[in-house]
């Protein structure tokens, strides 16, 4: 080739791969910018949805740890020590016990000081996330035994039972209204018992100076310098800074005085009367102490996710069965071994609920997304190869003049990347602007993922290096041999998958682990795509049969019509997909919406009963013409407990049952809700009377004697998995009328049930959201049913 004829390069010859590139994308800009949109949109979705499905589990977690009480939600240590020096400053110095001067001198300081590094070093090796949910760790002393007195009669209490206790955190969380604080006092006579009692230490004598709460000072009828019991004297009166603050469930009777009412022997009081937090835990002489340390749990440390709950628990567990030394020998000076505590907690079965029910939801989720993640998939691709035709000519013509196919893949693929990659990271930051909260380092993998979506769709859209356009009639012969390899992995795919799903119960496998059932995410979206595989290799057959049978006729229309779509289809597999993925996600959600409020609706009913729930006061005829004059209600009804322990004889067979108490108008206000109703023959008059078995209570229908206390001889008519409203495991529905003419000193009922729909023609979207009172004062409902009404709204 001569110089003349060579194909010039670079600038000043034809142009470079970019320009053409470029003016490619001017010529035809539309299709690339919408392919990137996409692109935006899917990773908008893909880093906003695990956000969104995070945040709703964080306050789930929240929501349901915060309803356990602090008994149930805290970790909490126990155990025993003796308690022989209720001072170091009776030694007079640390040699007596073994102790180091700085050590001896801080323990004069703070007597608690061991315990608390242990508690907090212990809670330092803990790893995350359990080292944030634990709180800083507390502690109680008690000593042993109990004190018990008989107070003055006036209080009407019979015996009054004080819990002698050491709380190194008092001042911090009480307010003395009266008197002062105690001072380290110890019990006249023993001093002189005590080793190294000469040292001078002046510790006072005498009686014993302890504070107690306001509540039980004004019921005891104590004033500041009364004795309280045996060498105790009052000499402070506090009151909580926060009476609802957690830390109080576990200083039983700290804040308020205890009572046990006995109708019979009389009211028993319990107080905790506190002794100078200085005291190590003991009035003089030798005491055995019962030793309490508990981490409260802070659920707000973490994130919500599965598998952050999953580890949590798993750490928990570890943590539980664990042996943690708060203290050894050496720094405890009365102590004849290390101080382990034995650590309990009823968390770990809570956050098994959580997991499993965050695993569903996050399941589900997954099987409802992979729909329009297909789709957006499917779309992609018919968007990349309606660009690669939209430049057809072009492409053809750069072939033609020479450029090799490898270098229109490189080419279209840069353009692809070029397209995808901004798109994706602006979707990407979009999401999370509209969600803060941390981001995982898979999210970023995800969104690198769909920015390489628009590159190897591009790459693929160019088929082969002629780019001719050529008829293919299709048949059920494959032109390409990878197309039956595929074709039968997907069925393969399908099947197994299906089989693996379908026999999981059989198996007893347990997914519980994983945060998202990939199976059952996968699965729909397989048999979708074999759906798709089976019908573009059937739908040929009788396309053919019709191409056939109109041949013959004089319209050349119709014949034309199924020629063209049996040799030249204008869809394939992909566009089968899109239809088929985008009908079936149109399907599942009404499906699921109607699932979901349904589920929602029926939760609350059973959570509730009605409308509206009241508990606490006595359901008499007075109260019940107060509800029915409020505008809107139309009936009251009531659940009353007949009795806690009734007989019911089967056959001989004794059984104790809970009896619950029915009127005729909850067949009334259960007439249209969407709970199974009451058997009208509860309210027969008829005998022997009708009865009806709850729960695990259950009667074999060919039984041939039933009995029921005094009522005796009865007949059941039926069986409830529950009680709407009541909420109980097991027992037996009896009409209050009936049970009243057997038993006069029937109790009232202390659950009303309010009916505030409208009417018949009232829609079952007002009935989702039932209200729950509580006394005097309307409060939440709990947490099924406000759950369950949440889910509906």
């Amino acid at each position: 080739m001569t110089g003349q004829h060579r194909r010039p390069r670079g600038r000043a010859g034809g142009p470079s791969a970019a320009g053409m590139a470029r003016r490619q994308f001017a010529a035809d800009p539309w299709m690339s910018v919408g392919l990137a949109l996409l692109v935006g949109l899917v990773a908008l979705l893909l880093t906003a949805v695990p956000r969104g499905l995070t945040d709703v589990q964080s306050r789930q977690l929240v929501q349901e740890v915060d309803g356990l009480s602090a008994i149930q939600r805290d970790v909490i240590g126990q155990w025993g020590r003796s308690v022989v020096f209720p001072t170091l400053a009776v030694l007079g110095s640390g040699e007596l016990v073994g102790l180091e001067q700085d050590e001896y001198d801080a323990q004069l300081e703070d007597p608690w000081r061991p315990f608390r590094e242990g508690g907090e070093r212990v809670r330092a090796e803990q790893p995350e996330p359990l080292r944030s949910a634990l709180g800083e760790p507390q502690m109680i002393a008690r000593l042993q035994p109990e004190v018990a007195t008989r107070p003055a009669e006036e209080t009407g209490f019979r015996e009054v039972t004080y819990s002698r206790a050491v709380d190194p955190d008092l001042r911090q969380h009480v307010e003395l209204v009266e008197g002062e604080w105690p001072e380290l006092t110890l019990e006249a006579g023993l001093r002189d018992d005590l080793p190294g009692s000469g040292a001078g230490s002046g510790i006072e004598t005498g009686e014993v100076d302890v504070v107690l709460s306001r509540d039980a000072a004004d019921r005891l009828l104590l004033e500041v310098g009364d004795e309280v019991a045996g060498a105790m004297v009052l000499s402070g009166v506090y009151e909580p800074r926060d009476p609802d603050d957690p830390r109080w469930q576990h200083v039983d009777n700290g804040a308020t005085l205890g009572v046990i009412p006995d109708p019979d022997r009389g009211d028993t009081a319990y107080a905790t009367a506190f002794l100078s937090p200085d005291n190590r835990g003991s009035t003089g002489q030798p005491a055995s102490v019962r030793m309490r340390l508990w981490y409260p749990v802070v659920p707000d440390a973490i994130t919500g996710s599965t598998d952050q709950v999953q580890l949590l628990r798993s750490q928990l567990t570890g943590f539980v069965a664990q042996q943690h030394e708060l203290a050894d020998a050496t720094t405890v000076p009365d102590s004849s071994g290390p101080q382990v505590p034995v650590f309990t907690t009823e968390l770990s079965s809570t956050l098994t609920r959580i997991v499993a029910q965050q695993r569903a939801s996050a399941s589900l989720l997954a099987v409802v997304a992979a729909g329009p993640l297909g789709v957006a998939l499917a779309v992609a691709g018919l968007g990349a190869r309606l660009v690669v035709h939209r430049r057809r000519p072009a492409l053809a013509l750069t072939l033609a003049r020479g450029a090799a196919p490898q270098q229109l893949r490189r080419l279209v693929a840069v353009e692809g990347l070029a397209l995808g990659v901004p798109a994706a990271l602006l979707g990407h930051l979009a999401a999370t602007l509209l969600l803060p909260g941390p981001t995982p380092w898979w999210q970023w993998l995800v969104t690198g993922a769909v920015a390489v979506v628009p590159a190897l769709a591009l790459a693929a859209s160019l088929e082969d290096a002629s780019l001719l356009q050529g008829r293919s009639d299709l048949s059920g012969r494959s032109t390409s041999r990878w197309r039956w390899v595929l074709e039968v992995a997907v069925l393969a795919l399908a099947a197994v998958s299906t089989w693996r799903l379908l026999d999981r119960g059989t198996r007893g496998g347990d997914d519980s682990d994983s945060g998202i059932d990939l199976l059952a995410a996968a699965t729909p979206v397989l048999l979708a795509l074999a759906a798709c595989v089976v019908a573009l290799r059937v739908y040929p057959l009788p396309l053919a049969a019709l191409t056939r049978a109109l041949r013959g006729r004089a319209t050349l229309t119709p014949f034309l019509g199924a020629a063209r779509a049996l040799r030249d289809p204008g869809g394939g597999l992909v566009p089968a997909l899109a239809v088929v993925l985008g009908t079936t996600i149109a399907l599942v959600s009404a499906v699921l919406l109607s699932t979901v409020t349904r589920g929602a609706e029926v939760a609350a009913w059973e959570s509730n009963g009605a409308p509206i729930r009241v508990s606490g006061p006595a359901l008499t005829d007075g109260l019940r013409e107060q509800l029915l004059a409020v505008d809107g209600v139309r009936h009251v009804t009531g659940l009353a407990t007949g009795s806690a322990s009734s007989a019911l004889v089967v056959d001989g067979q004794r059984t104790s049952v809970r009896v619950w108490l029915v009127e005729p108008e909850l067949a009334d206000l259960q007439r249209e809700a969407p709970v199974t109703p009451l058997p009208r023959d509860v309210f027969a008059e008829g005998d022997p009377p009708a009865v009806v078995t709850l729960g695990g209570t259950t009667v074999d229908p060919d039984a041939g004697s039933v009995s029921l206390g005094r009522l005796g001889t009865v007949s059941v008519t039926g069986h409830l998995d529950q009680l709407p409203g009541a909420q109980v495991p097991s027992g037996v529905v009896v009409s209050r009328d009936r049970w009243a003419a057997a038993h006069p000193d029937t109790p009232p009922a202390r659950i009303v049930l309010v009916d505030t729909r409208r009417g018949p023609t009232s829609t079952r979207s007002s009935l989702a959201s039932p209200r729950r009172w509580t006394g005097s004062a309307w409060s939440p409902r709990s947490r099924s049913a406000s759950t369950a009404s949440a889910a509906h709204r």
